[in-house]
């Protein structure tokens, strides 16, 4: 069973709102850093400030192409060099789904590599994370194969982590290692954990506190299943 502060580690907290002023954004930076929490992700405007608030004592996550993930591959480029410049040390790109839907395969590979890339000159230990799932529910699910083949892109474009909400066992078949694997969207605490004991090193959400406050004393004692 692992620990709360093993558990606190390998969380990405997310304030990712259409609003998100100040006081909101510095009450997240103050749960991340009381929790020890691996990040915060926000939307890039807010790297700056959260660098002058954490100081370097969590992690500092941008968030880019966000939602829909269809800028050019230039412009999410320069906007993760931007957010590298003003503080981030990890970067979450959302994935060009038109691509994927219309088989171009090797132009979102492409994609992928280039990013990388560029974000590899501009700071090597840059975290990578790249973003498989639609996170609006207008959009189409992604089907077996279109997993898989994203999966695959991923897994050869040198990032550190696919971001997946759904098809776990799916994805960690095609990747088998190559990347690690963050999951977003759990329900809960107990399926956060679950996640992790089935292999996913970073859980991200924005709910992380509620979970921890309000499960009982004796929680950290039990199964998930539990």
């Amino acid at each position: 069973m692992i620990t709360k502060k093993d558990f606190c580690a390998k969380q990405d907290h997310s304030c990712l709102g259409w609003v998100c002023p100040r006081e909101t954004v510095r009450k997240f930076c103050n749960e991340t850093l009381a929790f020890g929490f691996a990040s915060l992700v926000v939307n890039p405007d807010q790297v700056a400030y959260c660098r002058s608030v954490m100081e370097g004592r969590a992690g500092i996550g941008a968030v880019i192409g966000f939602p829909q993930g269809m800028n050019t591959t230039n412009i999410k480029i320069a906007e993760g060099l931007e957010a590298i410049e003003n503080g981030a040390t990890d970067l979450d790109v959302v994935t060009n789904f038109s691509l994927l839907f219309d088989g171009r395969d090797g132009l979102l590979l492409g994609e992928y590599r280039a990013f990388v890339n560029s974000m590899r000159d501009k700071k090597p230990d840059v975290v990578i994370k790249i973003i498989v799932y639609q996170p609006y529910g207008q959009n189409p699910s992604l089907n077996a194969g279109q997993t898989r083949r994203v999966s695959e892109c991923v897994a050869e474009s040198g990032a550190d982590f696919i971001k997946i909400c759904c098809d776990l066992e799916a994805v960690q078949t095609v990747v088998a290692g190559r990347v690690q694997i963050k999951h977003s969207g759990c329900a809960g605490l107990p399926e956060a954990l679950e996640a992790i004991e089935k292999g996913c090193t970073r859980i991200g959400h924005e709910f992380a506190p509620i979970w921890l406050r309000e499960a009982p004393e004796d929680f950290w004692g039990r199964s998930p299943a539990e």
